[in-house]
């Protein structure tokens, strides 16, 4: 969804954040909202988490009757002879309960821009007992595939609405009855996505092309661009440029 919506790049982003300062006294300085009201930091946080969710929730549904993380590839399908594993309450009521926070705000993000909401399969719907129905981990990961895409072809839009803070909040850190997706990935695992040769950059400092984004995760929750061979750290003024250049 292409979206020729304009902002003002001067305005602190909605939620707060600002750099530390270089300078000892010197006061923080705001982030810039460069997506709606989000800085770049929030914005690259919650597309990072919608990203990571297909993985971890085929790995929530493939620790229900096991244990460990299943590799994509090696999905459980579910069925067969023998007796049945002894389920795994944990992963079977985080994965309901992510799975009904994607839908849920489906709901207010589609009322909200007046459009339609994703046509997915039901998994389960909010008045049945979570874990009611057999998904097995592929099958999961196709249905929060749909989902995860439909917001991700909206996202710039979604960080210009008034409930920007609440999704963003959510989907990365969640409640104690509703973890978010950093919170259930530490626990349930999601294997990282190497970082592309084509998308590094080169150093300024060791002159390697090794410069690359680290996006914001549950142990650090700012976007850092860094160097992987000499571990020098872009300053907060050079962050957009090389972003910028990454996205080109």
């Amino acid at each position: 969804m292409n979206d020729d919506t304009t902002f003002d790049e001067t305005l602190p982003c909605t939620r707060g954040c600002a750099w530390d300062s270089l300078v000892e006294g010197e006061a923080p300085r705001p982030k810039h909202a460069r997506h709606g009201l989000l800085c770049d930091s929030c914005y690259y946080r919650l597309r990072h988490a919608l990203e990571l969710v297909p993985d971890l929730m085929a790995n929530m549904r493939a620790q229900i009757n096991g244990f460990g993380a299943a590799p994509m590839g090696e999905r459980v399908s579910g069925g067969g002879g023998g007796s049945p594993a002894p389920l795994r309450v944990g992963p079977l009521d985080a994965s309901d309960s992510l799975f009904a926070k994607l839908v849920l705000w489906t709901g207010s993000v589609s009322e909200t821009l007046s459009v339609a909401p994703p046509h997915v399969s039901v998994w389960i719907n909010l008045t049945e007992v979570q874990g009611s129905r057999v998904v097995t981990p592929e099958r999961a990961h196709e249905i929060s595939t749909e989902l995860v895409g439909w917001f991700l072809d909206r996202l710039e839009t979604i960080a210009a609405l008034p409930l920007a803070i609440a999704f963003h909040d959510d989907l990365c850190y969640g409640y104690d009855d509703a973890r978010g997706v950093f919170t259930l990935a530490g626990a349930y695992g999601v294997e990282p996505r190497p970082v592309r040769d084509a998308d590094k950059r080169e150093c300024p400092l060791c002159g390697q092309r090794e410069v690359f984004v680290k996006f914001p995760d549950k142990l650090d929750p700012d976007l850092t661009v860094m160097c992987a061979a000499c571990e020098w750290v872009a300053p907060p003024q050079q962050v957009d440029r090389i972003l910028h250049a990454v996205a080109a």
